[in-house]
């Protein structure tokens, strides 16, 4: 793990509670109870989260429980596990991933959607 600013390490026999919020990403490793507001989340094999999460990117390794919305790319490695609400724009799940719960698609965004939209009026002479 590289030493980013905004990034967040909870290490392996560390438990916090609280709410987090991190202008970069959260590497769980201990354990984490309450909300998680981050651009990334990555949870090793030994960490767990319970909570409310809302990221960009989650790679889950270890356990997630409660609500977890992805505005970009979820990854479930084989050892993940996922339980409760899970929104997510685009999934991957490796053999032996486990997500249980009620699990909804985001729709996708597209550049087009934040475009303005331009109007134009045409003058024409009619004096001929």
């Amino acid at each position: 793990m590289e030493d980013k600013e905004g990034t967040l390490l909870v290490g392996k026999g560390v438990s916090l509670t609280g709410s987090i919020i991190a202008t970069g990403a959260v590497h769980v490793y201990g354990e984490v109870n309450g909300e998680i507001t981050a651009q990334e989340i990555f949870v090793g094999i030994s960490g767990k989260v319970s909570g409310d999460v809302k990221v960009d990117v989650a790679d889950i390794q270890g356990e997630v429980v409660n609500s977890l919305e992805v505005r970009k790319t979820l990854i479930v490695r084989a050892n993940g596990k996922i339980s409760g609400t899970i929104r997510y724009q685009s999934l991957e799940i490796e053999h032996g991933g486990l997500i249980e719960g009620q699990i909804d698609k985001l729709p996708l965004k597209t550049e087009f959607e934040s475009l303005p939209i331009k109007t134009t009026s045409v003058i024409t002479n009619t004096d001929d």
